[in-house]
C-alpha cells in the first residue's frame, strides 16, 4: 500500500503542474508594449489619474532618473504619485515619441522591459532683448534608455519599477 501512495502522489503533483495554463509570451509582450505606449500618451495629455493607473500602488514602487551628473529616486507610492501630480508638460508642443524595444522578458506574472525612448518636441521660451521680450521656439530632441519592471495584477500589467537614463544631460 505504501508503494501505491509513493507512486500516485508524484503523479498527482506532476499532473497538477502540467495542467497549469501556458503563458502566451507573444500576447503578453504585445500587452506590455501597449501599456508602455498608453502610459506615455496619458502623460502627454496631462492625464495624471490615467498615468497613475498604470502603476502598482504600493510602498515598493520605485522610479529612478539618472543622467551623467544627476540621480533622482522616488520611493514608494506617495513619492511617485506626487511626482506625476507635479509634472508639468505645459509649454511643450508638437511632441513626437517613438520607442525602440530592445528586450521584453515575461516570466509568469512578472516581466522586464528595456527600450529606447526617442523624443522630439518644441518649447516656447521667452527671451529678453534690449527694450522688450520675444518668444522663441526651441526644438529639442533626445533619447532615454528605459528599463521597466512589471507585475500582472488581476490580468493587467502594471509598472512596479521604472529606471530612466538620460546620457546627454
Amino acid at each position: 500500500m505504501k508503494k501505491f501512495y509513493f507512486i500516485i502522489f508524484p503523479c498527482v503533483v506532476l499532473l497538477f503542474y502540467a495542467c497549469k495554463p501556458k503563458v502566451d509570451i507573444e500576447k503578453e509582450t504585445e500587452a506590455i508594449k501597449a501599456l508602455i505606449h498608453n502610459e506615455t500618451q496619458a502623460f502627454l495629455q496631462n492625464d495624471t489619474a490615467k498615468v497613475l493607473s498604470y502603476y502598482v500602488q504600493d510602498d515598493y514602487q520605485t522610479r529612478l532618473s539618472a543622467s551623467c551628473d544627476t540621480l533622482v529616486i522616488y520611493r514608494g507610492w506617495k513619492e511617485l504619485s506626487a511626482f506625476f501630480k507635479n509634472a508639468n508638460t505645459a509649454g511643450m508642443s508638437n511632441p513626437k515619441n517613438t520607442k525602440e524595444f530592445i528586450q521584453i522578458k515575461v516570466i509568469g506574472d512578472a516581466a522586464w522591459a528595456i527600450y529606447k525612448d526617442n523624443w522630439e518636441y518644441s518649447l516656447i521660451k521667452t527671451i529678453s532683448v534690449p527694450g522688450s521680450t520675444r518668444d522663441t521656439i526651441i526644438t529639442t530632441t533626445g533619447s532615454l534608455l528605459c528599463t521597466m519592471n512589471l507585475e500582472k495584477k488581476v490580468n493587467e500589467w502594471k509598472i512596479s519599477g521604472f529606471s530612466i537614463f538620460s546620457p546627454n544631460n
